[in-house]
């Protein structure tokens, strides 16, 4: 009936349109009995009459012009969920919900975003920024497509994608205001000043039980909520600040930060993963920015968090 009823709204439209059933039989490629059923047929389905017939002359009811507009706008809603859908089952286009956590959002997202926004100019991309625990959440209701974390997920109904490791460096000021051993052993961890990332957080929970391990307690001068933070202040040369590989590359780069190797330090590193619902419903576009994700990461080794050499002067002793 639905099917019915929008042809017969569609017939009606045209025999308006063209002020002619004739007209409006040749334009649908119809015959004129099939174009006068159709429009009889939504006379009787609506109960009134839609249409004046003087002769061959044609004019709207008062009825007739209220449906004449519902039709309209009836028929381009059609067109409009037509090519809706026709452009989700193209990967060039579309709209693709990113969640990820902030430490991702803010040192990784960017440059790889933009690399597929060139690639794929047509698809429109949505980042949505949350604690881990959230962006597992919102994948799950179904509110993103992709999630990028921190540390592997173990889910029913996740599939988890390790991407890189992201390790932990020690960085500080090129010209620190507290003396600095040369070399730095693994327990002068325990003595030196420590810019901090907040207590309770995800981050600094895994370093504090990293060291902790290592029967290492640093001296925690400062708690920040952020990296950028930390890092500005480890930058004025007020303590060290142990923070992702990710988030210091540019001002190691920059010369802002200098990394500081620690003798007999073991490699402390979280693994940055894809989360996917194992369901697979995903749009052309979305797995295609979940491959292009893949192949980054894969086929390019971990370009992205390899922190830049560090200052020899600092840098003394066995690589952490």
């Amino acid at each position: 009936m639905a099917t019915m009823l929008l042809q017969h709204l569609i017939t009606f439209s045209r025999v308006v349109e063209t002020g002619s059933f004739t007209r409006a039989a040749q334009a649908l490629n119809l015959s004129q009995p099939s174009v006068t059923k159709h429009v009889s047929s939504l006379e009787a389905f609506l109960g009134i009459q839609l249409l004046d017939r003087d002769g061959k002359r044609i004019h709207l009811t008062p009825a007739g012009e209220a449906v004449y507009a519902y039709a309209k706008r009836i028929h381009q809603a059609v067109l409009d969920c037509q090519a809706t859908v026709q452009a989700m089952k193209s990967p060039d286009v579309g709209l693709v919900t990113v969640g990820s956590v902030h430490t991702i959002g803010l040192y990784t997202l960017p440059d790889l975003l933009a690399d597929f926004a060139r690639a794929y100019p047509h698809v429109r991309l949505m980042v949505k920024t949350a604690p881990m625990a959230q962006t597992l959440d919102l994948l799950l209701r179904h509110e993103i497509d992709i999630g990028l974390v921190t540390a592997p997920v173990s889910h029913e109904r996740v599939e988890c994608v390790p991407l890189y490791e992201d390790p932990v460096l020690v960085v500080t000021s090129p010209e620190p205001r507290f003396p600095l051993p040369h070399p730095v052993v693994m327990e002068d961890l325990g003595r030196l000043p420590v810019i901090g990332y907040q207590r309770g957080s995800r981050y600094r929970s895994f370093v504090d039980s990293a060291l902790e391990g290592l029967g290492i307690h640093p001296q925690v001068l400062m708690e920040f909520d952020s990296h950028e933070a930390a890092k500005a202040m480890a930058a004025l040369g007020l303590g060290i600040a142990l923070v992702p590989a990710s988030a210091a590359r540019r001002d190691l780069e920059e010369g802002k930060l200098v990394e500081v190797r620690v003798q007999g330090l073991p490699r402390i590193a979280r693994t940055t993963c894809m989360i996917l619902r194992r369901d697979g419903r995903l749009s052309p576009a979305a797995a295609n920015l979940a491959q292009f994700i893949r192949e980054r990461f894969h086929g390019h080794g971990q370009a992205a968090v390899r922190p830049a050499p560090a200052e020899p002067a600092r840098t003394r002793g066995a690589a952490g």
